[in-house]
């Protein structure tokens, strides 16, 4: 079993561990996993005789992965499942040259484990038979798994090819924080001071910054390389909705391009005037996030756009965590008030089994595959043996949500880490186990409460803010088809986001070049980006269950 570096070949998209921050976020849902029983196949030995299944796994790894090999929850699921696990690992960083590489010899792996597919290559590999179905493989070992899905509506939208079937599994991590993640944040002592409230307008918003700029304070700042840091997304959704991505919209059933409307010139105009009044830096567009950081944590600025605060001010500055508060969107002049919305649904895949695998090899890692898609089993082979790093909740702690929680957090994992398999693979971090964490006071003064923090803000200021259909992440574009999409895809948001900028700060004229700036995105193959998209997207997502829920709120308000 020892594990080799093969750096000819390929990566997998490992995380770090940010369990409970935020996350990637290509991946969403709304929905739970089921609890595994004790007569679920995913419980049994993969195999009755005494030999154990080979299992041959490759899997793009990190530093922080460690040595798979003699990790604790490598030798727990070999022992339970009577499997041999082997490990073929190479460096998360070759993905994508190196995969495509390694399918086209034909000496691929038996089963990716942390891969990288997209759509497109799903059904590439799919079709050529190399991928293989796993509806009935599902179906048959790993119940918990083909439940999930059905019952999750992201998963469900999301990993079902247009033939109907599942050719590869994700990494998927419900997380409510992460996907409203354009958030605004300002530093309450200075509403305070200044007898001011949290801005509802985009007019009352102004005047805030313009109270701060006339008292020294450098109003609001951004940066290029933090947690959506740019303060563009959260101001443009008072003018319509933006995505924050791809700016896709939709409008009865058809896809629409925020930025070639009218309600975006007039977003334009609006954040050109804050940054041609100063109350936005000059240095909002191009400075990097340590420079951020340190403004925010000496208190020299007054409004921050960040996902996460407590990843702006960091492990010694904690404390401070409990100063900031989130803005929630601020209607426009039109009445429009919008969030920005990533739970959109999941897209690819990090787990495939491919053609070269062994029929008791298919069974054995089903059957791991149905323990780890239960909330025990996603503790375990995330976090390692119960008493290390986490342990049961107590009968009436409560979770995220108010409902009896499920485990703690007693300490933070070592790096590199080898008790668990940490995110390696296709976890299944359902709502259910996200919100089965104890929750602690979200406005402890020792930073222990921000996963609850930023639950109370997303569900208080966000949630249900969104439109009601978005465009779902997962769309299946024809393998023949990818490569010029994805041209057209870059090479429209790259001119998009270049004028955006432009726009802004005044190197180019709303009134003069705004026209030309339009002609230039249709000229681009705007029309056919969005054709193809269409057509390739199944149904748009619907996301009327994210909405605000007063009694959580109230819930998290009253954790002492």
């Amino acid at each position: 079993m020892k594990a080799k570096k093969w750096m000819s070949l390929f990566l997998a998209a490992t995380m770090l561990l940010v369990l409970l921050a935020a996350c990637s976020q290509n991946n969403s849902g709304s929905a739970s996993s089921s609890n595994g029983s004790s007569k679920s196949p995913g419980s049994q030995p993969a195999s009755n005789s005494s030999k154990p299944v080979s299992v041959n796994l490759f899997a793009g790894t990190s530093s922080f992965n460690g040595n798979l090999d003699t990790n604790w929850f490598t030798k727990y699921a070999e022992e339970k499942f009577n499997i041999d696990i082997n490990w073929t690992v190479v460096p998360n960083t070759d993905v994508g040259t190196k995969q495509p590489i390694l399918l086209a010899s034909g000496q691929y792996p038996d089963i990716f484990w942390a891969g990288s597919f997209n759509n497109a290559d799903l059904l590439k590999y799919g079709k050529q038979g190399v991928l293989i179905p796993l509806n009935d493989l599902m179906q048959k070992y790993a119940p918990n798994v083909w439940n999930a899905i059905q019952n999750t509506p992201a998963l469900k939208q999301g990993i079902f090819a247009p033939d109907g079937n599942v050719y590869g599994l994700p990494f998927y991590n419900y997380c409510l924080h992460c996907y409203y993640s354009h958030k605004v944040w300002v530093y309450k002592p200075l509403l305070d001071k200044f007898n001011l409230s949290l801005p509802a307008t985009t007019e009352e918003f102004a005047h805030m910054l313009e109270v701060f700029k006339e008292n020294g304070i450098l109003p609001l700042t951004g940066s290029t390389d933090g947690w959506n840091s740019d303060p563009t997304t959260f101001l443009m959704n008072s003018f319509l909705y933006d995505d924050g991505g791809d700016h896709l919209n939709i409008t009865d059933g058809k896809i629409g391009f925020s930025p070639i409307q009218d309600q975006w010139k007039q977003g334009l105009e609006y954040i050109h005037d804050l940054y041609s009044k100063g109350l936005i830096s000059t240095a909002a567009f191009t400075q990097t996030n340590d420079v951020l950081a340190k403004q925010a944590i000496n208190h020299e600025v007054g409004v921050v756009p960040w996902g996460c605060m407590n990843c702006v001010v960091g492990a010694d500055h904690m404390s401070d965590i409990v100063n900031w508060e989130t803005i929630p969107p601020l209607k426009g002049p039109d009445g429009i008030q919008y969030a920005s919305f990533a739970g959109n649904g999941v897209s690819g895949a990090v787990f495939a089994i491919t053609n070269s695998a062994k029929e008791d090899e298919k069974i054995a890692i089903m059957k791991l595959l149905d323990f780890m898609w239960t909330t025990e089993g996603t503790t375990i082979a995330n976090l390692g043996p119960e008493g290390k790093y986490w342990s049961k909740a107590h009968e009436g702690e409560k979770g995220l949500v108010g409902t009896q929680a499920a485990y703690n957090l007693t300490s933070q994992p070592p790096n590199p880490f080898t008790w668990g398999w940490d995110q390696l693979g296709p976890f299944n971090q359902s709502e259910e186990w996200r919100n089965g964490i104890v929750a602690k006071p979200p406005f402890a003064t020792d930073g222990s409460g921000s996963e609850a923090l930023l639950q109370y803000y997303t569900l208080r200021d966000y949630a249900g803010k969104q439109p009601k259909e978005v465009v779902p992440a997962s769309i299946w574009i024809k393998p023949e088809d990818s490569q010029s999409y994805a041209q057209l895809k870059t090479s429209i948001n790259n001119y998009v986001k270049q004028w955006t900028a432009e726009f802004i700060v005044g190197h180019k004229s709303l009134d003069k070049d705004w026209d030309g700036y339009v002609s230039g995105v249709k000229k681009l193959g705007l029309d056919q980006y969005l054709s193809i998209t269409e057509s390739a997207m199944v149904q748009p997502f619907d996301t009327s269950t994210f909405q605000k829920d007063e009694e959580v709120v109230k819930f998290l308000e009253s954790i002492k």
